[in-house]
């Protein structure tokens, strides 16, 4: 049995490869490029406050259902 879960670093891990590359797209702001358009939209949705306590009620009453007083402080 091992005593730690991680998986062996790769070759390219151990010499540096792979923390350069990051560090250039990083420099170069390729990062955000990459990301998925749906999650893209996501955050976009998440700046307006489209998943805000009380857009969640105002949502939910539109299709019927009726929170409680528990269900208004869940997180999603």
């Amino acid at each position: 049995m091992k005593l730690l879960g991680n998986r062996r670093p790769s070759l390219r891990n151990l010499s540096g490869y792979t923390w350069v590359k990051r560090q250039t797209k990083r420099q170069l702001g390729i990062v955000q490029a990459w990301t998925k358009s749906s999650r893209v939209k996501q955050r976009a949705k998440q700046h307006v406050g489209f998943y805000s306590p009380a857009m969640r009620m105002v949502r939910n009453t539109t299709k019927g259902r009726f929170p409680s007083f528990l269900g208004l402080f869940r997180k999603k």
